[in-house]
């Protein structure tokens, strides 16, 4: 988009086939990662809320440890490939068009049951077009990327944008405590890759 620097310049992606979760993963999912000594951040909430304050390291081991037990290679998403997911097929300012409207996310000012302590379950509002959950509000999302100031020289065949030396990556989607201009699909922030953080969360992707 136009809209900020950083989401600078508009650019064609070319996505080869992926899957993605349909949800952020919850409490309840890292905590089997945690029982199986694979994961050693232990969260905090409700079992069918998005887990938080979790590092892009965090995410690493969870992704190691999802992908031994189902043997199925998982990931991160990469950051066009999350962009793709989180559009739905749409053009538009948020998925469901140019204007905010109540119901479609959390965030502070998106909707009136707006709670600054934690993230709502997973699930609470609709689906986009592609019937994913939580592509915009509640929780952040780590993605592969490392973080570059703008798309100029990204990849353009959807694979992630690696450093040799990366200390911060990319987190897409705003959280329950930001702003609506977070809940954009083209909105994008960064971290540092080691550090937690109360609203960072994380979903999952794979190849196929």
């Amino acid at each position: 988009s136009n809209d900020d620097p950083s989401e600078k310049p508009i650019h064609q992606v070319e996505i080869k086939s992926f899957a993605i979760s349909k949800f952020p993963v919850t409490v309840r999912e890292w905590n089997q990662c945690v029982a199986a000594k694979a994961c050693a951040y232990i969260p905090t909430g409700k079992d069918d809320a998005p887990v938080t304050n979790v590092s892009w390291s965090d995410t690493q081991q969870f992704t190691e440890w999802l992908s031994q037990v189902t043997h199925k290679k998982y990931r991160l998403p990469s950051e066009a490939e999350w962009e793709y997911a989180a559009r739905g097929g749409t053009q538009t300012k948020y998925w469901w068009g140019n204007q905010l409207e109540a119901g479609m996310a959390n965030c502070k000012g998106c909707n009136e049951a707006y709670d600054a302590t934690q993230p709502m379950k997973v699930g609470s509002f609709k689906p986009n077009p592609f019937s994913l959950y939580d592509m915009g509000g509640d929780v952040d999302q780590w993605v592969m990327d490392c973080w570059n100031k703008g798309y100029q020289g990204a990849p353009v065949d959807g694979s992630p944008w690696l450093d040799t030396e990366c200390s911060s990556h990319v987190i897409r989607s705003g959280s329950w405590k930001n702003d609506p201009s977070y809940v954009r699909p083209a909105s994008r922030d960064h971290y540092d890759t080691s550090v937690r953080y109360p609203t960072h969360g994380v979903r999952v992707a794979r190849s196929l």
